[in-house]
């Protein structure tokens, strides 16, 4: 049986104008009879749009994909990655902005903030009787087990940016006292600045990064496709950093040094309509940065298994792909847990994941187990958002020769190998939206 996810934590709405530097305002264009995918040739260099609170009557243009010739990000692709995606959020469409930072001593001290532009049509995990689509959510938790939450609405937002602009992205929702600002074009260095009497909060956080974005398949020839699955974007701009977090959240000091993520998500269609189950996760495991998205469509009668993978070592790059015998996201149980089903189901609570990464031409295997520690975000029931502590190694698949062989038995056997026991920290998530 399917259900509709009852709402319970974010909430949206929104206009946008475009305004040209050195130029008066001017609308974006919109198609009055169908959604088109918006191309980066099609797009201004610089761009500022103001963002009402308002969800908007009308159809949106959304992008899906965008140009890389000779399989290269431009600078200009680069800051369109973090532009808005959806040029009008109607009831149907959602786009947002999200940063997370986890200590890497103990992943009990996290900190993550989302700059949302959705409805709770949408997006139905906002706050169903919130009326603005601008909505600046975060979460904190703390070694000692507390966790805090809190969102706010915003009666305007401003979104900015572009090849030669002032600041290559930034995000105002500045009624709502959230900001962002990307302070190098190659995005290499973000800071997000709060200050809130209202939920009283105040500091800095900050992410500083050498590694380049992974898009869903990587960066691919002449035109990069944007969606992890049907109707799903999703740009990891920031695969990993180093982020720092100074906080002062109503009183209590919370300040720690990690890994660090950002991405953007948005659809052309609501979440519901989209989604069986994902699972979405990042951390930094001994050398090595890692993502995973592994995802199930709703109603796809060819079962079909989405993922993203993203290795890197040192700062070099291994594995940027959608292909999906690269990686294999399997939950399991722990003795505190409910559930290692798979596909997952509402109200299924896994002690952790395994995660198996192919590394490719050396017969490499990357292996995680991705532990749950604190639960940040969710109902527990369809979604849940975890920090916790990870254990991996690398393993070898090597051939031998057999000394002994002959004709009528194989002349090789298989051999397996392992590196010594690599440790993390990560940011994990589930969603099941079957019950």
């Amino acid at each position: 049986m399917q259900r509709r996810v009852s709402s319970f934590i974010f909430p949206f709405g929104l206009i946008f104008t475009n305004i040209l530097t050195g130029a008066s305002p001017s609308p974006r264009r919109y198609d009055p009879l169908t959604t088109v995918r918006l191309r980066a040739e099609s797009e201004p260099r610089i761009w500022k749009d103001l963002i009402s609170s308002r969800v908007q009557n009308g159809t949106s243009q959304v992008r899906f994909d965008i140009s890389t010739p000779w399989a290269t990000l431009t600078t200009d692709a680069l800051l369109k990655l973090d532009s808005p995606q959806v040029t009008l959020i109607n009831a149907s469409v959602f786009d947002w902005w999200y940063f997370d930072a986890v200590s890497d001593t103990n992943p009990g001290d996290s900190f993550v903030v989302t700059f949302f532009t959705s409805s709770a049509t949408a997006f139905p995990f906002l706050d169903s009787g919130e009326s603005s689509i601008l909505i600046a959510y975060m979460w904190a938790s703390f070694a000692n087990g507390t966790v805090f939450s809190e969102f706010l609405p915003a009666t305007f937002a401003i979104v900015a940016g572009g090849d030669g602009a002032a600041a290559p992205s930034l995000g105002n929702w500045s009624s709502a006292g959230f900001s962002w600002t990307a302070q190098k074009e190659d995005l290499s260095h973000y800071e997000i600045n709060i200050a809130s009497e209202k939920i009283q909060v105040e500091g800095r956080f900050t992410l500083s990064s050498g590694l380049t974005p992974h898009l869903p398949c990587g960066i691919q020839s002449e035109t990069t496709d944007l969606e992890i699955a049907p109707h799903i974007g999703w740009a990891s701009l920031t695969p990993d950093a180093v982020g720092t977090v100074d906080m002062n959240i109503q009183g209590s000091k919370l300040w720690f040094q990690g890994p660090a993520y950002h991405d953007k998500n948005w659809s052309d269609r609501p979440f519901i309509e989209s989604v069986q189950s994902w699972y979405w996760g990042h951390g930094r495991l001994g050398p090595y940065s890692i993502v995973w998205f592994s995802y199930l469509a709703l109603n796809d009668p060819t079962n079909t298994t989405y993922v993203s993978s993203y290795v890197a070592k040192d700062g070099h790059v291994l594995i940027s792909s959608c292909n999906s015998s690269i990686l294999t996201v399997r939950p399991f149980v722990t003795s505190e847990t409910t559930s290692d089903r798979y596909p997952p189901r509402a109200g299924d609570i896994p002690g952790g994941f395994k995660l198996e990464f192919d590394l490719g031409g050396s017969n490499s295997w990357l292996i995680v187990n991705v532990l749950v520690d604190t639960l940040v975000a969710g109902d527990r029931e369809y979604y849940m958002r975890w920090t916790g502590k990870m254990t991996g190694e690398i393993l070898q698949v090597q051939s031998e020769k057999r000394q002994d062989a002959c004709p009528a038995t194989p002349s090789e056997t298989r051999s397996v190998t392992g590196q010594s026991e690599l440790t993390g920290v990560a940011v994990f998530e589930q969603f099941a939206l079957l019950e």
